[in-house]
């Protein structure tokens, strides 16, 4: 068992080092401040990254099933991202080729694949976005 602090702590202890630190001290110089900004963001991704296992495996299942194979779950994180990765360029050239219908199992995995992505980088966009499905009048492009 490993002990603490944890990878999430010891994240989230810099990031807060930087936020209530450094920030206050390098506003002033706005490259400087925005490239800090910057890296806050990539050490917020980074934390929620570490535990998308999750994400991986039921992309694992809804990739086999449209695919139709039935191979098991790699071992190893890096085989299961590896294997994922080859999984949806045959997937993404199958799609290219007209080898699949566009039926209600693709866009689910899709919409789902594409909702975990947006879970891991960029949480806000997705609450937006899915407020906005939520309220049509919230949708900024409505009106262009």
């Amino acid at each position: 068992m490993l002990d603490r602090p944890t990878a999430e702590e010891l994240l989230d202890a810099v990031r807060m080092h930087i936020q209530t630190h450094i920030i206050p001290i390098i506003k002033q110089d706005r490259k400087l401040y925005f490239q800090t900004l910057v890296a806050i963001n990539i050490l917020r991704i980074v934390e929620r990254e570490i535990d998308k296992s999750g994400y991986l495996k039921s992309e694992w299942a809804r990739i086999n099933a449209i695919l139709e194979t039935t191979d098991s779950l790699p071992d190893s994180h890096y085989q299961l991202v590896k294997q994922l990765k080859a999984k949806n360029d045959e997937l993404a050239d199958g799609i290219r080729s007209g080898q699949f219908e566009l039926s209600g199992a693709l866009l689910d995995h899709l919409l789902e694949t594409t909702t975990d992505q947006l879970t891991i980088s960029n949480p806000d966009f997705l609450y937006k976005l899915l407020s906005e499905i939520d309220n049509p009048a919230l949708d900024a492009w409505s009106n262009r």
